[in-house]
C-alpha cells in the first residue's frame, strides 16, 4: 500500500485530507507541524509527502529542502490554499526537486490523480498555471528577439520614470533630436507607436529596470 505523509499545521484540514486519501487505498499518516518529521523519517520510509505551503514554524518550501536532505528520492507535492502564490515559487520548486503541486481547493479527483502522477514521475498541473507558464514563456521568447543597444535602453528606462525628451537629452548630453530619432527606433523596435505604449511593453517583456 502507498504511504503518505500529510503536513498541515490545520490539523482540521490534516485529518480531512488523510480521510480522503485513506477512502481512496493510501496508508496515511499525518503531522501538524515539521518538528518531528525528521526523528520520524529515522523509523519509517513515505512514498509520497502532501505538504502545506504555508505553516508558522516553516514553510513548505523549507520543509521540502529537509525531507530532500533526508531522503533524495522523495517524492513531494506542495499543498496550499493560495493558488497565487505557486506561479512565483514554481520554477525554485522545480529546481528543489519538488514534484507537484496542488490547491486544497481542487476536487478529491484532483487530488488523488496528482498523487498517482507522481507515483508515475509524472507531474499533473492546474489548467490555469500551464496557461500562466505558457504566457511567460511567450513573454521572454518575444523579449529575447528584441535587442536595444546602450543608448536605447537607458533612454527607454528614462521614458519609463517619467523624464521628458528635453531631461533624457541634459542627462545623457545629446541632443534633443538625438533623443528623438532614438525614441523613433525604440518604437519600432517595441512595434509601439508611443512613449505610453513603449512602457507597457517594457514592463512587459521585462527587457529593461527602471
Amino acid at each position: 500500500m502507498t504511504s503518505v505523509l500529510v503536513i498541515d499545521d490545520h490539523a482540521v484540514v490534516a485529518s480531512g485530507t488523510k480521510t480522503v486519501l485513506q477512502n481512496a487505498g493510501f496508508e496515511v499518516d499525518t503531522r501538524t507541524s515539521t518538528q518531528t518529521v525528521a526523528s520520524l523519517l529515522e523509523q519509517r520510509h513515505f512514498d509520497l509527502f502532501l505538504i502545506d505551503l504555508n505553516m508558522p514554524d516553516m514553510d513548505g518550501m523549507a520543509a521540502a529542502d529537509l525531507i530532500l536532505d533526508l531522503d533524495p528520492d522523495a517524492k513531494i507535492i506542495i499543498y496550499t490554499g493560495y493558488e497565487t502564490e505557486i506561479e512565483p515559487l514554481f520554477a525554485s520548486m522545480i529546481s528543489r526537486g519538488i514534484v507537484g503541486v496542488v490547491s486544497k481547493s481542487a476536487s478529491i479527483d484532483s487530488l488523488i490523480a496528482a498523487l498517482n502522477a507522481a507515483l508515475r514521475d509524472e507531474v499533473l498541473l492546474p489548467i490555469w498555471l500551464f496557461q500562466r507558464l505558457r504566457v511567460n514563456d511567450s513573454a521572454q521568447k518575444a523579449a529575447a528577439k528584441v535587442h536595444l543597444n546602450q543608448n536605447e535602453r537607458e533612454i527607454l528606462a528614462a521614458v519609463m520614470r517619467g523624464e521628458t525628451n528635453r531631461e533624457i537629452a541634459h542627462h545623457l548630453l545629446i541632443g534633443q533630436r538625438t533623443v528623438e530619432k532614438y525614441l523613433t527606433g525604440i518604437f519600432q523596435k517595441l512595434g509601439v507607436h508611443s512613449r505610453v505604449e513603449a512602457v507597457e511593453k517594457g514592463n512587459e517583456l521585462g527587457i529593461i529596470s527602471k
